[in-house]
C-alpha cells in the first residue's frame, strides 16, 4: 500500500502488521497481486506461487455503438476521476501554456476538461498557466458520461502521484482509458506499473515530471493505440482466473 507509512502504526502494529503479511503469504496455495511491481515483491518474500491478475474494464462500457470522437477542429485534453493535488503535472501546464503563446491556432482550438473531483490546486495551477479561458471544470458526472468523455479526447492525461512507493500502483481510471482507444500521456515513475502497463497495451508512454518537450513531441503526433487490449477486459480476466482455481483447487 501506497499509503502505509502514512498510518502512523506504533512499531509492536507495525511488527505486528509485517508478521500477519508474511504468514498469509507463506501459507496461501498461491498468491495473485494486481500489479507486476506487487507480484515481483511478493515473489522475493515468499516460496508461494504469485499470479498477475491486474484490474480491468468491462466492455459493455464501451459499446461498438458508441459515437465516435466530434470530428472538429478541437484538441481535447481530457481527465476524468480523482486528480490530486500531489499529481499536479505542472510540466504539462507549462508545456501548454508556451505552446499556446506559439501558436494561437492552437490555443483557440486547446479544451482541458476535467470529469470529477479535482482539488482546487489543479484549478489554480491551469490558471497560473494562463490556461483558464481553455479549461472545462465538468465536476462530477454519471459514468456514462466520462466514457463518452474518454472516447471524445484528443489525449487523455494520466498523471500520478508523485511519492515513490506509487510506483507500484495501477490506478484503475488506466485500464477504462486503454479500453477508450484514445492514446494516453502519463506523467509519473517512467519505470512503474502504470508505465508498463501503457508500453504492453500500446495506449501511451509515461514520461517524467520535468519532461517537456518529448511530452509535447507525443502530444504532437498521438494516434490511438494498437488494439492490443483484449488482455485487460474483465472477460478475459476472469478467465485467467477460473484457470487459476482450476489448477489450484484439483
Amino acid at each position: 500500500m501506497f499509503y502505509y507509512k502514512h498510518l502512523d502504526l506504533s512499531k509492536y502494529a507495525d511488527r505486528k502488521h509485517h508478521r500477519l503479511e508474511q504468514s498469509v503469504l507463506d501459507e496461501a496455495d498461491v498468491v495473485i497481486a494486481v500489479s507486476p511491481l506487487v507480484r515481483d515483491d511478493f515473489a522475493t518474500q515468499t516460496s508461494t506461487p504469485v499470479e498477475l491478475i491486474t484490474n480491468g474494464f468491462d466492455p459493455d462500457d464501451f459499446p461498438k455503438t458508441m459515437s465516435t470522437p466530434p470530428q472538429d477542429e478541437k484538441f481535447r485534453i481530457v481527465h476524468t476521476g480523482l486528480f490530486a493535488s500531489d499529481g499536479n503535472p505542472t510540466n504539462l501546464w507549462s508545456a501548454l501554456s508556451d505552446k499556446c503563446r506559439e501558436d494561437k491556432q492552437f490555443a483557440d482550438r486547446l479544451e482541458i476538461r476535467l470529469a470529477g473531483k479535482t482539488d482546487k490546486e489543479i484549478v489554480d495551477s491551469i490558471k497560473a498557466y494562463g490556461l483558464g479561458s481553455n479549461l472545462i471544470n465538468l465536476g462530477y458526472l454519471p459514468h456514462e458520461k466520462v466514457v463518452q468523455e474518454q472516447r471524445n479526447a484528443s489525449l487523455l492525461i494520466l498523471p500520478l502521484r508523485r511519492e515513490p512507493e506509487y510506483s507500484k500502483v495501477l490506478p484503475g481510471k488506466i485500464f477504462e482509458y486503454i479500453a477508450s482507444g484514445r492514446p494516453v500521456l502519463g506523467i509519473g515513475q517512467e519505470d512503474g506499473a502504470a508505465a508498463r502497463v501503457l508500453e504492453d497495451s500500446g495506449a501511451g508512454r509515461m514520461f517524467g515530471w520535468n519532461e517537456k518537450e518529448r511530452l509535447l513531441q507525443f502530444m504532437e503526433n498521438s494516434h490511438a493505440p494498437a488494439d492490443n487490449i483484449e488482455k485487460y477486459s474483465r472477460c478475459e480476466l476472469t478467465a485467467r482466473l477460473a484457470e487459476l482455481l482450476d489448477k489450484y483447487t484439483k
